[in-house]
């Protein structure tokens, strides 16, 4: 015994001289702990868990090179109340098989298996739900074998959960996102009524932001995923370019939108050179981030900083010229913009600061651009519509007065001509054409004031009642004309004709004597439709039987019915035969 006593003495006193080491108490999992290694495929979890010195316990680097990664987490720690964890909830990363281990305390183990399109989609299509196989026996530890993964790290900071935040399939969040997607598709049918009223581009500029609002709303909410079959990696470039080209589309809507007043080419092109920027920089880190490597986040969000400073620029200084427009864009963009704002700094300045998942705040952020972009749409239609409805009715006017004689307020030569077809379509078919009585004489006599008051006379005799089957024109000087229709066309006209003595008569003073007119009065009605039989020829009929009367004394009527009509032979004679 004094011998052994002696020896362990000496050796106790070696080993604290450092000339002996004494073997080391057998290494342990720590309650809590969560540790991680990694080797070829073939690497057992059975074997590797039974040599804790094996495991890295504090190292957060992982080397994600090794096709396997295991992933112990302890839970030893938890109170013995404390019912076992039955879901894993997890940062969503692609992987190629999944194993999961739970381990009790009494030493028995339940597994399960999955690929990566076997997992559940979390509250956003970022996060995975992984149900954890059940055992009896309070648990000890979980452990995860991945093969086929570079994101090992999203298992360490999994979160073991006993009730899943969202059920299997689909639940209240993604009937919330289909709900908002539908929300961001409404205000496209809105814009193409828009363009085809007004053809402008930007209600379809409008249109292509609003669906790429939802492709990437449905893509990040895990729609996509849900009702479709396509891979992790095609996702994965749907919901990161969909942003890009939305945002791209944004800047073509506001250079198109703003009003051309207070939007310069200076400003139209800086929007347009965003546009392209928003799309390069998107292409370049979604189909080549291996240009950037780590310094991906620094070089997207960064770019897009400059980028919607420039945006926010030209609308403030549109705003301030007094744009009606701007303050929409502004404010509407404003809360997607600031997202950006805090991704750029969780990511880029302050990358330890805290996590931050912009899902649902992305979402309504989109909407609430998609309601504030339409409301503006909306407005900027009827300000446009009100505009040129404006200008359709001044051109109106203009039209209308254009047609008008200015004295006798009578329609004139040029809306003869414009009205003429359509009024013998309509069955006027009886022409009259009158000249006043000795007119030159009466302005010689008692000045062109009185032969104005003369012809508004006329003008007034000519349009007596309400008689929708006669048209009257002033033609020029003293000269009117009458399209009439109806069996009676000739009393009518004749009445009319008469009206002019009585009614200068009784209006005017000073008239040495009575003011009459000679009238030509033709019914056409029986060779109207024959081809050849136009105003023209018409007219100089009228016009002959019009001299006729002239010829037999004045103050009386010529009239004539053509029967029979004979166009303009070779020898360029014209004659129409009654």
């Amino acid at each position: 015994m004094a011998r052994r006593a002696l020896a362990a003495a000496m050796l106790a006193i070696l080993a604290s001289l450092g000339l002996f080491a004494l073997p080391a108490a057998a290494a342990e999992f720590k309650p809590g702990s969560i540790c991680h290694t990694a080797g070829p495929t073939s690497l057992d979890h059975v074997v590797i868990e039974g040599h804790p010195e094996r495991w890295i316990c504090q190292d957060s680097e992982y080397d994600w090179k090794k096709p396997r990664q295991l992933v112990r987490i302890d839970l030893r720690d938890r109170s013995v109340d404390q019912p076992n964890p039955r879901f894993a909830e997890l940062d969503r990363h692609e992987f190629d098989h999944l194993a999961v281990i739970v381990k009790g305390l009494d030493g028995s183990s339940a597994t399960r298996n999955y690929a990566f399109n076997e997992t559940s989609l979390g509250f956003s299509s970022l996060r995975s739900i992984i149900s954890l196989p059940e055992i009896q026996e309070q648990a000890a530890s979980v452990v995860f074998v991945i093969d086929g993964t570079k994101w090992p790290e999203a298992f360490a900071n999994a979160e073991l959960v006993e009730n899943a935040s969202m059920p299997p399939l689909a639940g209240y969040a993604h009937l919330l996102a289909a709900l908002i997607c539908g929300l961001l598709l409404a205000p496209m049918l809105f814009d193409f009524g828009y363009y085809r009223a007004l053809r402008e581009p930007f209600p379809l500029f409008h249109a292509l932001f609003c669906l790429m609002a939802f492709v990437q709303t449905a893509a990040v909410s895990g729609l996509i995923p849900l009702l479709t079959p396509i891979g992790f990696e095609t996702e994965l470039l749907i919901t990161y370019f969909s942003v890009d080209i939305m945002i791209a589309a944004t800047m073509l809507f506001a250079s198109n939108f703003i009003e051309p007043e207070f939007f310069c080419r200076r400003k139209r092109l800086l929007l347009m050179g965003i546009a392209v920027g928003a799309l390069t920089i998107g292409s370049l880190t979604t189909f080549r981030p291996d240009l950037f490597a780590r310094w991906i986040d620094h070089a997207y969000f960064g770019t897009y900083m400059i980028l919607l400073g420039g945006y926010f620029h030209v609308l403030w200084s549109c705003w301030r010229m007094g744009s009606r427009m701007a303050p929409y864009l502004i404010f509407g963009f404003a809360p997607f913009a600031g997202i950006m704002l805090i991704q750029f700094t969780t990511t880029v300045v302050s990358p330890n600061a805290y996590g931050f998942d912009e899902t649902w705040p992305q979402n309504l952020a989109l909407l609430f651009e998609v309601v504030a972009t339409a409301l503006a749409v909306a407005d900027r239609f009827i300000s446009i519509k009100r505009e040129r409805d404006q200008a359709v009715s001044e051109a109106r006017s203009l039209e209308v007065l254009s047609e008008r004689d200015e004295l006798t307020g009578l329609f004139n030569r040029r809306a003869l001509t414009t009205r003429y077809a359509d009024l013998v379509a309509e069955g006027f078919h009886a022409m009259a054409l009158l000249d006043i009585d000795h007119f030159k004489e009466i302005n010689d006599l008692h000045g062109h004031p009185v032969g104005d008051e003369v012809l508004k006379c006329m003008a007034e005799a000519l349009t007596v009642g309400s008689d929708e089957d006669a048209q009257v024109f002033r033609i020029g000087g003293e000269e009117f004309l009458l399209l009439l229709r109806g069996n009676d066309a000739r009393q009518r006209a004749e009445a009319r004709r008469r009206a002019l003595t009585a009614r200068t008569f009784a209006m005017m003073e000073g008239l040495e004597r009575p003011v009459t007119a000679s009238m030509g009065f033709l019914d056409f009605g029986a060779v109207s439709a024959e081809p050849g039989v136009d105003f023209g020829t018409l007219y100089t009929r009228a016009d002959q039987l019009l001299y006729a009367a002239k010829c037999a004394g004045r103050n009386r009527t010529m009239d004539d019915r053509l029967e029979l009509f004979i166009p303009e032979d070779e020898a360029g004679g014209a004659i129409a035969a009654a």
